[in-house]
């Protein structure tokens, strides 16, 4: 049997007890103490009392030792208050630096417990506390979320205030952040206008929220905290152009796509390239082992139905039928609609190319060694490599089974399709709407010189693709250099512009003027916020749908 100045010298015990014996049995660490005080104070009362009435013994869960589970039995004495006018006559002592009244755990043993609970959850923190000697449920440990004290946040100067969702499609729920200190305030069940203005009219220190360009959250704001000056968040404001810039570009289809074949290049004639160049080795490919209706067919077949659909919903905006009841009656989305309604003709089928391989420079090279009967990866890996190739050999070991694979089934190579453009290319190409969307909004200087010469030419062809262009341009360096001062005259440049979607998308900030302006000029963003919601979501995922309101809420309060 251990000594007690064994353990006394391997742990840290509390003053007031005394160890007076331990034992183990293998299993179970069992600490035999005593306190050492020889008065105490009563719990109602607070007078001091050393009339001994009896004692009892108290058994306590403690940490564990050398990995296996521990227990305290302290024998805690009886005392009777001898104060006439305190309602208890006896009274227990208390064990104030080991473990709470009516408790079966130590205090050490109850943070350790929080501390898993908070950071693991219920399952995984129950798996970890019986690994190193903790025995606890899972249950325990969300009892012990649930239980804890969470300290309030005090006063809140600057608030961040977005929507997140408890599951997916549904179950919607609002997110205070304090952008000062950088931590959760509170979690809301529900994102209405209502509960938003509730919560923000109970905190009369605000001063600053930002939030998104949502109707709720700047509507709530109004009606919660009027005082308060509303910052709209910049990424927000750059996605809204990009989305009413992709809408725009969906009309100027054709131009898109005059733009990126010009002239010069449309036709090349016969004769022009390199002498032997082509000469050089065969440009054979592999063939697709897939067959070609099972890709083709049902791409074919959605095309159609979206050709179908694009009909209907044009007729019923030609006739006159307001957005919502088109959406309606054809069973589509209002952004659907939106975007169909504008087009002059069907939307187009998107064509997919094959994926670009880190061996295609030197395919022909592989293909012409292998006619001449080298089969051997190694060998031609080393080859490659000596041309420039710094790639992995596993690469080139898959490329060759295809070459026999396809020998093996007796097929001949097909003739050598046109070459692609490479990566990034834009010559030749049918660049969608979301792609030159993205080149408008992208920084001159990041632009390679096709693109620069591709938006040239596209912006020669219309003169409101050249206002939204040059508009966007000015409202994007406004927003990442923060010149608010600068809005004024930019809106009234888009109230004058040719381009129509300039002209409602500055409407639209007009609307959100203060709010917009202040985003501008300001430092304060919605971005911590959003990295608070991405942190909520993994919490919610560790609680292995343990995790309802109250316990993702402490959790996420306790971060």
């Amino acid at each position: 049997m251990p000594s007690a100045d064994l353990y006394s010298d391997s742990f840290t015990i509390p003053e007031e007890l005394h160890v007076e014996e331990i034992s183990f049995d293998g299993d179970l660490a069992t600490i035999y103490a005593s306190t050492a005080n020889l008065v105490a104070e009563c719990p109602l009362c607070e007078q001091p009392s050393s009339r001994i009435h009896g004692c009892y013994v108290r058994t306590l869960a403690d940490l564990p030792w050398c990995g296996k589970p521990a227990r305290l039995r302290v024998r805690v004495r009886k005392f009777f208050c001898d104060e006439a006018s305190c309602e208890r006559k006896i009274f227990a002592e208390r064990l104030k630096e080991v473990a709470l009244p009516f408790a079966r755990g130590t205090d050490r043993q109850r943070e350790a417990l929080e501390w898993i609970a908070f950071a693991l959850g219920g399952e995984a923190g129950a798996r970890l506390a019986r690994e190193i000697g903790l025995l606890v449920s899972p249950d325990t440990l969300l009892n012990r979320i649930r239980g804890a004290f969470h300290e309030d946040a005090g006063d809140v100067r600057v608030v961040g205030v977005d929507d997140f969702g408890f599951r997916r499609g549904n179950g919607s729920g609002t997110i205070m952040v304090d952008l000062e200190r950088h931590k959760i305030v509170d979690i809301l069940e529900g994102h209405s206008t209502e509960l938003i203005a509730r919560w923000l009219g109970q905190r009369p220190s605000l001063e600053v929220v930002a939030r998104d360009r949502s109707n709720v959250c700047r509507e709530g704001i109004d009606a919660g905290a009027p005082k308060a000056r509303q910052v709209a968040d910049r990424w927000h404001l750059l996605h809204n152009l990009t989305q009413v810039l992709e809408n725009f570009l969906l009309t100027k289809r054709t131009e898109l796509k005059k733009a990126a074949t010009p002239e010069e290049t449309a036709h090349d004639e016969p004769g022009t390239s390199e002498p032997g160049k082509e000469d050089r080795f065969p440009t054979t490919e592999i063939p697709d082992k897939r067959p070609y209706e099972s890709i083709e067919g049902p791409a074919r077949a959605r095309h159609e139905r979206l050709a179908e659909q694009w009909k209907e919903i044009r007729g019923l905006h030609l006739a006159g039928a307001k957005v919502k009841d088109i959406s309606e009656w054809t069973g589509t989305s209002r952004s659907t609609v939106y975007r169909y309604r504008e087009l002059a003709e069907p939307p187009p089928r998107p064509v997919h190319g094959r994926k670009r391989s880190v061996l295609d420079p030197w395919k022909p090279y592989l293909i012409a060694r292998w006619n001449e009967g080298c089969h051997n990866a190694k060998l031609l890996y080393q080859e490659i490599r000596d041309q420039g190739y710094s790639h992995s050999i596993d690469i080139v070991t898959k490329l060759l089974s295809d070459f026999r694979y396809t020998e093996e089934q007796g097929k001949k190579l097909r003739a050598p399709r046109a070459p692609k453009a490479k990566k990034g290319s834009i010559t030749g190409a049918s660049p969608s709407a979301r792609n030159v969307a993205a080149l408008f909004m992208r920084r001159e200087e990041k632009l390679n010189e096709e693109q620069k010469q591709y938006l040239d030419r596209l912006c020669a062809s219309d003169g409101a693709l050249d206002d939204a262009r040059r508009l966007t341009q000015e409202f994007a360096k406004m927003v990442r250099e923060h010149e608010g001062k600068k809005l004024d005259g930019w809106l009234d440049e888009a109230t004058s512009s040719e381009a129509e979607v300039m002209r409602k998308f500055a409407a639209g900030l007009k609307k959100d003027l203060s709010a917009v302006r202040a985003g501008l000029t300001e430092s304060w963003s919605t971005g911590p916020v959003e990295g608070f919601i991405h942190k909520l979501k993994l919490i919610k995922r560790q609680g292995y749908g343990r995790a309802n309101l109250d316990l993702l809420r402490a959790r996420a309060l306790a971060a």
